[in-house]
């Protein structure tokens, strides 16, 4: 039988060690794990295309195909957490994605590539959801924005050290070893796991909801080849335009099916809530300005600056710094101030930082670049995890492995959309200034088209924005305020976390 949060807290108060930090690291390990194998093959591509002999359109598969093996296991990851054990789960998740690895590292053509890329998309795909599930059975809401700084920092540094890493290894080393480095880290992770997480509550009765499956794994990996495949082959080519004339049809099937099961496979119905859906837009917005820059600025100060990959992670990590500075300071007083102010205030300083992208050019020191840029590390700080912990703070601990997984798919095709939609409109604005044709890669464009066309999509962004804040103006914790009212909080310290409380 699984132990509930409140039980936790009591035992880490009588203890006087919180044993909750270690099982934390543990899944922040797998989670990170798991995030920097999405970001770091896109800088090795390159090097294995060159070693297997093979041409652009085939090697894309490699990313593509552990695309849609995610897109696949993240919403049946919740119940086959409730089904055999969240622990149990989660380890043999981390052994498939640490064997599937060591395999991609010694693949001996493309093909053996892509097979094991794929069983890996499968492994890994899953290790965030049940990771943060785990974690929630383990702590009180009341103590969830103290511990989101450690859970936010895998969505955090792996996009920003992908191509640090990434680059550093192909350069030095071989890309092999990119996914040979994972064989003893995730080996540790497994030993970790079993030592230091505690099983949950299994549901013998759960059963799978076959309709919403089978719907689930058309509709998550039509729309997001069909938004990849639209930046890469043209919105009218006819894959795409079949793909994103399925994708929609299945979602609206999916949704229907979904709200009319009385044991979902994901919990569409938490949208009824208003606070969840409120939060759910402002996190999206968020992230089409956070990590949409997290996309355009390397791509521009690569094609404007002439930066390598290692040079341009090199002069973004500060970010990572700034981030996780300002996730430290945001779990310390999210209870005293809730997450309206905390988002406003993220947003203010996106708006800033995106505004000001929009005026940099060839000529702009690269140090002022990096010191903007560090401004974002602080909205996201700011924004991303009191967002979030004000929509886990809806959500009943019966639902949360399937509430995991929700956020996870939208977390998913919140990114796809970002990097369609930014290409699109880089596309549309080189055309704009004179250059239909050019290339945004290709080193093509014409440096004045191709810096303006930058400029105008971090405007696009900074736009964007606004109507976030608009939208975190309603922003409140229904839970932390009823807490407030209850006196179990006082100058947002918690008073006493009992049982009955929680």
């Amino acid at each position: 039988m699984g132990v509930n949060a409140a039980a936790w807290a009591e035992r880490a108060e009588a203890r006087g060690f919180d044993m909750r930090w270690v099982a934390l690291g543990v899944t922040t390990i797998g989670s990170f794990m798991t995030l920097l194998d999405g970001t770091i093959v896109n800088i090795a591509l390159p090097s294995i295309l060159g070693d297997f002999g093979a041409n652009l359109d085939a090697g894309q598969l490699v990313l593509t195909g552990y695309m849609i093996a995610m897109a696949v296991i993240i919403p049946v990851s919740g119940f086959l957490g409730d089904r055999v054990g969240l622990k149990r789960l989660y380890m043999a998740t981390l052994i498939g994605f640490t064997l599937s690895s060591a395999l991609c590292g010694l693949a001996w053509n493309l093909e053996s590539l892509i097979m094991f890329r794929a069983i890996q998309g499968l492994a890994g795909g899953a290790l965030q959801p049940l990771g943060m599930a785990i974690v929630f059975t383990m702590i009180t809401p009341l103590e969830r924005p103290r511990f989101m700084a450690m859970l936010g920092l895998p969505m955090l540094l792996a996009p920003l050290l992908g191509p640090t890493v990434g680059g550093a290894l192909v350069e030095f080393s071989s890309w092999r070893l990119i996914f040979l480095i994972n064989l003893p880290i995730g080996m540790l992770n497994v030993v970790l796991a079993r030592s230091f997480l505690k099983e949950t509550t299994i549901r013998h009765d759960a059963k799978l909801d076959i309709k919403g499956f089978l719907l689930a794994t058309t509709t998550f990996p039509s729309l997001l080849l069909g938004l990849s495949f639209g930046e890469r082959y043209g919105w009218d080519a006819p894959i795409t335009l079949g793909l994103l004339g399925l994708g929609p049809v299945a979602l609206v099937a999916f949704v229907y099916v979904e709200l009319r099961h009385s044991d979902p496979m994901l919990k569409v119905r938490l949208f009824s809530n208003r606070i969840f859906a409120l939060a759910m837009a402002v996190n999206g917005i968020t992230q089409f300005s956070l990590f949409g820059v997290q996309y355009i600025l390397p791509l521009y100060l690569q094609q404007a600056h002439g930066l390598g990959p290692l040079e341009t992670g090199l002069l973004l990590f500060p970010t990572g710094i700034t981030s996780f500075a300002a996730l430290n300071v945001t779990g310390k007083i999210y209870n005293r101030v809730g997450p309206r102010p905390l988002a406003l205030t993220g947003l203010t300083f996106l708006l800033i930082a995106t505004a000001s992208l929009s005026r940099i050019g060839p000529e702009t020191p690269l140090l002022i670049i990096a010191a903007v840029s560090s401004l974002r590390g602080v909205a996201l700080g700011l924004c991303m995890m009191p967002v979030q912990t004000a929509a886990y703070n809806t959500v009943a601990p019966t639902d949360m492995s399937r509430a995991t997984s929700l956020v996870n798919v939208m977390i998913r095709l919140f990114g796809s959309t970002t990097t369609a939609v930014l290409t699109t409109f880089l596309i549309f604005f080189l055309g704009q200034h004179g250059a239909p044709n050019a290339s945004i890669t290709g080193g093509r464009a014409p440096l004045g088209a191709l810096t303006s066309s930058f400029d105008d999509v971090f405007i696009v962004m900074s736009v964007v924005t606004v109507i976030g804040m608009g939208l975190a103006l309603f922003l409140r914790d229904p839970f932390l305020d009823n807490a407030r009212s209850e006196g179990r909080l006082k100058d947002g310290a918690i008073i006493k976390v009992t049982a009955s409380a929680e």
